[in-house]
């Protein structure tokens, strides 16, 4: 992987759309860890299995980006930088062979259901490429697939997609069965000694964001306005994440 300086950007506090001269699709296929991944995805997908035979996915939090809350579902096993050790305690040999991977900040499963759009949306920050591992793909072309600004591409079973998450995308499955990827974001390397830091803000922007699920006018608000709640809330995040961590293992 090339080592590009950037400056770091996070949609809570920046100017949107963000515009940065990193590819939509970047090649993660040097990234330690990756084939290891794809080579053994079928563990993966077994122990998500036998998860499934006893418990469900809940729906993603961010209701304003589905028409309908059920149409996408999800299951975390990290949240940038929260363990959930509850969730994980299914999954060993998962988070085996992603702790082969540097700077994995995130990790969780993610349904989309059959007719379903997510529509056009920007992640919380440039210090990260998100990666979709293919679990269960209905199929293999555009019908069901990712784009990002303007490039399609479809995920593949047992392969890993990796992208730029702050620039606008969206996605969709078109098919008429379910779709499932495994979701991992990577620290890029530039920006592994800030992690406490990127975790933190987009920590209190999630918080934020759950508000502006009922007061969606948040989302159009100059981020400047928003500086007296984030800062504060993710100083107190940044604080007390460690001693949540210690104290729920």
């Amino acid at each position: 992987m090339v080592l590009r300086k950037h400056k770091l950007w996070f949609s809570l506090l920046h100017k949107r759309p963000y515009n940065g001269n990193e590819l939509n699709y970047p090649d993660i296929s040097k990234i330690k860890g990756i084939k290891e991944l794809e080579m053994n995805y079928q563990i993966i997908l077994n122990e998500l299995d036998s998860y499934l035979k006893e418990h469900i996915f809940e729906s993603q939090f961010n209701t304003t980006m589905v028409e309908n809350s059920k149409f996408w579902k999800v299951r975390s096993l990290r949240v940038w930088g929260v363990e959930m050790y509850s969730i994980q305690k299914y999954f060993p040999e998962t988070l085996r062979l992603l702790s082969g991977i540097d700077g994995v900040i995130n990790i969780g499963f993610n349904l989309l259901e059959p007719k379903a759009v997510i529509k056009t949306h920007c992640g919380d920050t440039n210090a990260i490429i998100r990666c979709h591992l293919g679990l269960i793909i209905p199929e293999e072309n555009n019908n069901c697939a990712l784009k990002v600004n303007n490039e399609i591409r479809n995920w593949q079973q047992g392969k890993v997609i990796g992208f730029t998450d702050a620039y606008d995308h969206e996605a969709w499955n078109k098919t008429n069965q379910k779709r499932i990827i495994m979701l991992f974001d990577v620290l890029k390397p530039e920006f592994l000694t800030s992690k406490n830091k990127v975790c933190s803000i987009v920590l209190a922007s999630l918080y934020i964001q759950q508000i502006a699920n009922y007061f969606p006018k948040l989302y159009k608000v100059n981020p400047v306005l928003l500086y007296p709640i984030s800062y504060p809330l993710a100083f107190l995040i940044r604080v007390l994440m460690p001693v949540r961590n210690k104290i729920k293992k």
